[in-house]
């Protein structure tokens, strides 16, 4: 396998790398006020990120799931809270309507999606449904009007400012979940849709994440994406993608802690020499180093796969499960080898490690996921 970028992705990855550069400066004042410049969301739309997996027909550049993963990879240095809406954009949900939306739907949402004027949600954890689908309860009834939604999301990034949701509800009591499911469009604003409170987390979103209540909030039947019956389906194609961004986006946390691993041992110094000529530390360099790069591989070569149409399944479970534990290393050790330095808050090291652990549950937990890939094998 040829590990080289294309020529036009390694531009467009050379080219993120400066911009997320230029944007670091603004991390300070954030942490401070916890208001995100306006500066960073400016820039993306300005450069077009937001339009990056949109369809040209749409205004936006098409890019595919290579080129996706080598701007992530370099995004996932800035605090995450920079691109929230980003991430979004370039993941599962603008991918599903890419995929499986009408024409109207398309015409509708994606140019606004892919210019950075409406944010999207992705929403389909409940409070009893996270890993296990086939315990969701929301449930979405056929009538007249078109359907009436009614249930309960929870832990939804974004929820608060979104434009658009994307909402996944039963429309069958069959126990089979490729027929049970299927896909809603609901526009923020809705009747009978609230936003409940932000529930706080220890990093990685801006304000929490949110609960989301329907109560018989009626949506017009054209606001099914899809087919009936098939967001089994359409959840599982969007998250194997979007298990390659969040693989990416760990990658990009790992290698920039361990750029800033190295840069404190060159210069700290300690019983009359520095600490990267300790033996000890060197190996614990030399470890996460490993561990990235093989990370690299297994993205690049997932990524391949997609853009070639392939099964990825179990593909992009191992690099979901792969990237994140190797990155949560990498950040550890830039932890551990900046002492008091990494631990205080207001540091990047320390910023990392509380935005790291999460990458490690959604989207799949690393538990669940080590089921996708033993499966995968044993049916073959």
């Amino acid at each position: 396998m040829d590990t080289t970028l294309p020529e036009e992705i390694e531009q467009m990855r050379t080219a993120t790398r400066r911009l997320v550069d230029d944007l670091m400066e603004h991390e300070t004042e954030f942490l401070s006020t916890n208001i995100v410049p306006p500066v960073v969301d400016a820039s993306f739309k300005e450069l077009g990120y937001y339009g990056l997996r949109i369809p040209e027909a749409f205004g936006g550049s098409a890019l595919g799931m290579l080129g996706t993963v080598a701007v992530v990879s370099e995004l996932g240095r800035l605090p995450p809270q920079f691109w929230s809406f980003l991430r979004v954009a370039l993941g599962p949900s603008s991918k599903t309507l890419v995929k499986h939306g009408s024409e109207a739907q398309k015409s509708r949402w994606l140019p606004a999606i892919g210019n950075g004027t409406c944010g999207v949600a992705f929403a389909l954890t409940e409070a009893g449904a996270g890993s296990d689908l086939s315990s969701m309860r929301m449930s979405a009834r056929r009538v007249d009007e078109g359907y009436v939604l009614n249930g309960t999301k929870i832990y939804i990034s974004n929820a608060d400012r979104a434009g658009l949701l994307v909402v996944f509800a039963r429309t069958s009591a069959s126990t089979r979940l490729k027929e049970a499911l299927s896909a809603f469009l609901v526009e923020a604003g809705q009747p009978g849709m609230q936003v409940g409170p932000p529930i706080p987390t220890m990093g990685t979103t801006l304000n929490g994440l949110f609960e989301l209540s329907f109560d018989n909030c009626v949506i017009p039947a054209a606001n099914l994406l899809g087919e009936e019956g098939k967001g089994f389906q359409y959840a599982m194609e969007s998250l194997n993608e979007g298990r390659l961004n969040v693989g990416a986006t760990a990658i990009g946390m790992g290698k920039f802690a361990l750029e800033l691993a190295i840069e404190h041992t060159r210069t700290r110094e300690a019983f009359g020499k520095t600490l990267s000529e300790n033996q000890v530390v060197q190996h614990m360099l030399a470890d996460a180093a490993m561990e990235m790069h093989a990370s690299w591989l297994m993205l690049i070569d997932a990524a391949n796969r997609i853009d070639l149409g392939e099964d990825a399944s179990a593909a992009s479970a191992m690099v979901k499960i792969y990237c994140t534990e190797a990155a949560g290393r990498a950040v550890d050790t830039a932890v551990q080898l900046l002492g008091a330095a990494g631990y205080s808050r207001g540091v990047k090291a320390e910023r990392l490690y509380r935005d790291v652990r999460v990458m490690r549950i959604y989207e799949g937990a690393s538990e669940i996921l080590r089921n996708v890939v033993a499966r995968k094998l044993l049916s073959d």
